[in-house]
């Protein structure tokens, strides 16, 4: 995935990209993991972009664990609703609500199809195929939710000219049978620059 291209891209057709966004939304089944993983992508680039430091993952966080189930489902909603692409918010949504459940079901669908978006971007083993992701959460959930990593040894940055990689010295799980998994930072590196 050519993070550069999507910014140019998002940047000359917000449109688009909000009608990808919307199809995200409405749960479309004809939305490949390409189309997915372009309009998460894009976030980053229109708007006000999309921020790594969403103060309800800290309230949510907070919430479960002084027991504040009620509330914590309620902000997990919103924040699912607000930041469709956000994967703790849906995280939450699938602990908190009973599978049978609409709710449940809608944030399955897009927690499951955000995830292999992101895991089609690349292949994690090297910076030149680096999973490409826009914010450090995401680089967690992907990991732990999808390929099993749970043991990090290090992390470390690495800029390729105007490209930022997150490396991880990792574990090998059966799922991703290397030590090292590279992400690509480059759409969330953007306020820096």
């Amino acid at each position: 995935m050519d993070c550069n291209e999507i910014e140019k891209w998002a940047n000359a057709y917000p449109e688009a990209v909000a009608a990808l966004v919307a199809r995200f939304e409405q749960l479309d089944d004809s939305l490949t993991a390409e189309d997915i993983a372009r309009a998460y992508v894009a976030q980053a680039y229109v708007g006000e972009g999309y921020s790594d430091l969403d103060f309800s993952d800290m309230v949510i966080s907070s919430m479960i664990k002084t027991g504040d189930m009620e509330n914590a489902l309620r902000l997990s909603w919103d924040t699912a609703c607000r930041c469709p692409f956000n994967l703790n918010a849906l995280d939450n949504l699938l602990r908190m609500v009973p599978q049978e459940h609409d709710i449940w079901r809608l944030a399955a669908w897009r927690f499951s199809r955000l995830l292999k978006a992101i895991a089609s971007t690349g292949d994690g083993t090297a910076a030149s195929t680096a999973f490409c992701v826009i914010c450090v959460r995401d680089e967690y959930m992907l990991m732990r939710s999808m390929l099993e990593i749970e043991n990090i040894h290090e992390q470390h940055l690495v800029v390729d000219g105007m490209r930022s990689y997150d490396c991880f010295k990792i574990e090998p799980t059966d799922l991703y049978p290397h030590d090292t998994i590279y992400f690509e930072i480059t759409p969330f590196n953007i306020n820096a620059l």
